[in-house]
């Protein structure tokens, strides 16, 4: 009972480690060049998950179903067909859509990423969507696995070959591991996990994508045969398990491909030497043009390696954090120099965080830098502040225990118990229940979106696209597995047949309901960061909180900002000043913001420099004055000085 219950819980665990610790391998070996961070690859992976993989799902379904229709030909015969044809551009097209759709969208993308973020992306797309064809045919099967253990792994027979599962040490030794094999019962060879063919593909078709968008035209040519040779790869190997016998086109490209596939470990390292190889030129390029954007151990001969290591240890634990962000963001600027007019507000934001930087190499601009207790503060009482967070708690707890059951021998059979007729309703309410807690979710996501595009940097925007992404995925996800699920007639069995994602055909509607319920994870509570906080803040010098100023200004540090402020993410909600300064005490005295001060900020250089954007400078001065109507005490704000940069990084982190 002990080992089936472990393995449920392991063998989920492993497979979206293993999806994301290939990325991970990637992600630092692409770390000269890059300027996307993991947080963001990380959604990239969920966005592949639930964005990617529905599409992907629908476009199969219209398709199979149409040529059904029109031809008159039996469905599994067009299913085959289609698997090895049409199936694979469909998905090597749907794993880069959602990044391709951020580039066609905004400029700001275009222009900061670089080809080596579009590679990452791309891998980030590809290993997500190999996550759910794993989690759809293996997240149910735990029981029928023998032995083993979350360093051991688990095998189970099927036919004359073993699903093998592997443990953590296999996969963290392994380069970009796949967590589930297919072994050959007679093979005498010692086995290893294969490399995840989804990951492979999508990161060349990544690097394709970036070259059409940023490369001259011998490049966009190369970048056209980075998204044509993924699709026929794919559909080689595909018509090497579906049709190996049928002659054809794809049938000429087969074996020389399977030749080449020896060598596919290799694959995403030349193309990302290739991607570092142009970015690095680019980025030494935009350093010439843009001088004002190096430090000045930089512009005096130095390798920025050096200039800015001696920053990142001048504060020690905070400047590696806070000078390795800074870096990620003078890239970004740095890949649009030729792309922006030299007014471009990222380009200004990094030469002022730039000349902030300057003046704190020093350990004593660090000095005195801690956490704190803001001042006023007092532990929240009751349960009311903590209602958010165990509604969404509680709506996950179905899906968690499917997925993530943990080791106790009582919940061994949690699978079972979740379909039994007396349990499943209930299942149902929480799932409805969460699909409208996504839906709500998405509209504050969506109400806050406007301030992140004003923003100088692209990264916090592209982050709440990919969250809306991926919530609208989950809730179409979810809707369509109650729709198909129901019809199927009951918890246990599968919601489609004769589909070309054979995971799909054996996918039990009760599974692909709380994968798309599992979705919630990425949704918590919007106060949930001020929540959890505690009161804290971080304690500065005016040199730092200048420095981590500009770098919220530039839209590049919104956590960091929450906490030089003293204030988490979120909104400014009816019990905001309840939570700020207590159930109990008085609040401050309440004073409008004087419209002396009002007109001195608004107008002043200070802030025109720090918002470029019109109506983002009337949105901070109408929640400076909402914030005094509500309650909070008056001082006069000088621009420029600690207190006004401190209400600006405030502003800047709850809107981002």
């Amino acid at each position: 009972m002990w080992s089936i219950s472990a393995t449920v819980r392991g063998v989920t665990v492993l497979m979206m480690f293993a999806a994301c610790y290939g990325v991970w391998q990637l992600t630092m070996l692409a770390s000269a060049t890059r300027t996307v961070r993991m947080p963001l690859l990380v959604l990239g992976v969920v966005a592949g998950l639930y964005g990617a993989g529905l599409l992907a799902l629908g476009l199969q379904l219209v398709y199979t179903r149409g040529m059904a229709a029109l031809t008159g030909d039996p469905l599994p015969e067009i299913v085959r067909t289609a698997s090895y044809t049409v199936d694979p551009l469909i998905e090597e097209l749907a794993k880069v859509a959602p990044f391709a759709l951020l580039a066609l969208l905004h400029r700001k993308v275009r222009a900061q990423w670089g080809l080596t973020d579009f590679l990452l992306l791309g891998a980030a797309g590809g290993a997500g969507f190999g996550l759910v064809e794993q989690l759809l045919r293996h997240a149910d099967e735990a029981a029928a696995v023998t032995g083993g253990g979350p360093f051991e792994g688990w095998s189970r027979m099927q036919g004359f070959s073993f699903v093998q599962i592997w443990g953590l040490p296999d996969l963290v030794t392994s380069w970009l591991p796949t967590p589930v094999s297919y072994l050959d019962a007679f093979s005498t060879g010692a086995p290893s996990p294969d490399i995840s063919l989804h990951l492979v593909w999508s990161a060349l078709a990544g690097l394709g994508l970036g070259l059409l968008i940023r490369g001259s035209a011998p490049q966009r040519l190369a970048g056209v045969a980075l998204l044509l040779f993924p699709w026929l790869d794919h559909a080689a190997y595909n018509h090497e398990v579906a049709d190996p016998d049928v002659a054809g086109i794809i049938n000429a490209f087969a074996t020389p491909l399977a030749f080449l596939r020896h060598a596919l470990w290799l694959y995403p390292l030349l193309a990302l030497a290739a991607a570092t190889f142009l970015d690095r030129r680019t980025l030494l390029a935009a350093k010439r043009a843009w001088p004002d954007t190096l430090t000045a151990p930089e512009r005096a001969g130095r390798p920025a390696l050096a200039a800015l290591g001696g920053h990142a240890f001048a504060g020690l634990p905070w400047t590696p954090y806070f000078t390795w962000t800074y870096v990620l963001t003078r890239r970004a600027a740095l890949f649009s120099h030729d792309r922006v007019a030299p007014d471009d507000p990222m380009r200004q934001a990094v030469a002022r965080a730039t000349t902030a930087l300057d003046a704190t190499r020093t350990a004593q601009a660090w000095r005195g830098t801690g956490l704190r207790r803001r001042d006023g503060a007092t532990p929240r009482r009751g349960i009311k502040p903590w209602l958010p967070l165990i509604v969404w708690a509680a709506l996950l707890i179905p899906a968690v225990l499917y997925f993530l059951p943990g080791s106790l021998p009582t919940f061994s059979g949690v699978q079972g118990l979740l379909a039994q007729p007396w349990v499943f309703p209930l299942v149902l309410v929480f799932s409805v229940a969460g699909l409208a807690w996504l839906g709500r979710q998405l509209y504050a996501t969506a109400r806050r979106l406007r301030p992140l595009l004003a923003a100088p940097a692209a990264d916090a925007a592209v982050r709440a696209e990919l969250r809306l992404l991926t919530g609208f995925g989950s809730i179409a996800a979810g809707i369509g597995s109650l729709v198909l699920g129901l019809a199927a007639g009951g918890p246990d069995q599968p919601i489609l047949t004769s589909h070309i994602l054979d995971a799909i055909s054996q996918t039990l509607f009760l599974a692909s309901l709380l994968l798309a319920m599992l979705a919630m994870v990425w949704f918590p509570p919007l106060g949930l960061a001020a929540l959890a906080g505690g009161g804290f803040q971080l304690v500065l010098t005016a040199a730092a909180a200048d420095f981590l100023a500009t770098l919220a200004g530039a839209g590049a540090l919104a956590v960091l900002a929450a906490m030089m402020s003293g204030n988490g993410s979120g909104g400014r909600g009816d019990d905001y000043w309840e939570e700020k300064y207590g159930q109990d005490d008085p609040p401050p005295r309440q004073e409008r913001i004087s419209d002396a001060n009002k007109a001195e900020l608004e107008d002043s250089g200070w802030l025109k420099n720090k918002l470029k954007d019109p109506q983002q400078r009337r949105d901070f001065m109408k929640w400076l004055e909402q914030g005094h109507k509500q309650g909070e005490a008056h001082e006069h704000l000088r621009p420029g000085s600690p207190e006004a940069e401190a209400k600006l990084a405030e502003f800047l982190a709850e809107m981002l």
